[in-house]
C-alpha cells in the first residue's frame, strides 16, 4: 500500500488550506494537503523533488501529509494545533530562493513529559536557546578570525611596499 493519497477529506483539505493562507511567509508556496497512510504519525512535510517540479513546473510545491483516521477523531482545536505544527515546519529562503523543511526545534518524548510535565518543555526549550547561543558565538568567533586574518594580509601587503 501506498504511504501517500490524494484522496482527503474534504474538511480537512480545506483546514489546511485555510491554516495555511494564515501564514504570511506562505503566500507563494503552493501547499498540497494529501492522506498520510501510514499510521506511524500524525503527519509529515514533504517537498516537491525534482522529478514532480518538472511535472507540475511547480518548484515550491509542499505537500502536507494529514493522518486522516486520526484526525478525524480529534477535536476541532487538536486538529488545528498538529495542522499549525506541519506548517510552521515550512518556510521560504529569499536569499537561496528555495523552500526550506525544518524540522522541529523542541523534542520532548511523552514519558518524560509524563514524568516531568511542562519542566521538560520548559528545560528543551532552553537547551534549544542555550545551542542557538552556541552556534551564534561560534558564527562571531569565525568572523572575527576572518577579519583579524584579512587585517594581517592587509598589513602585510602594505609592510611589503
Amino acid at each position: 500500500m501506498a504511504k501517500y493519497s490524494r484522496e482527503l477529506n474534504e474538511t480537512l483539505d480545506a483546514k489546511v488550506r485555510v491554516l495555511a493562507s494564515s501564514y504570511e511567509g506562505l503566500k507563494f508556496i503552493t501547499i498540497e494537503p494529501i492522506r498520510l497512510t501510514s499510521k506511524k504519525a500524525y503527519g509529515e512535510v514533504k517537498k516537491a523533488d525534482e522529478l514532480v517540479a518538472l511535472f507540475t513546473g511547480d518548484p515550491d510545491m509542499v505537500a502536507v501529509a494529514i493522518n486522516e483516521e486520526l484526525f478525524l477523531l480529534l477535536d476541532e482545536q487538536s486538529q488545528d494545533v498538529l495542522i499549525d505544527s506541519l506548517l510552521a515546519q515550512i518556510s521560504y529562503d529569499d536569499e537561496k530562493e528555495k523552500v526550506v523543511i525544518t524540522k522541529p526545534e523542541l523534542n520532548v518524548g511523552i514519558g518524560m513529559y509524563h514524568k516531568y510535565k511542562d519542566v521538560a518543555v520548559q528545560k528543551a526549550e532552553l537547551a534549544y536557546y542555550t545551542l542557538q547561543q552556541i552556534e551564534e558565538k561560534k558564527r562571531e568567533e569565525k568572523r572575527k578570525a576572518k577579519e583579524e586574518k584579512a587585517q594581517k594580509k592587509k598589513e602585510q601587503k602594505q609592510h611589503k611596499q
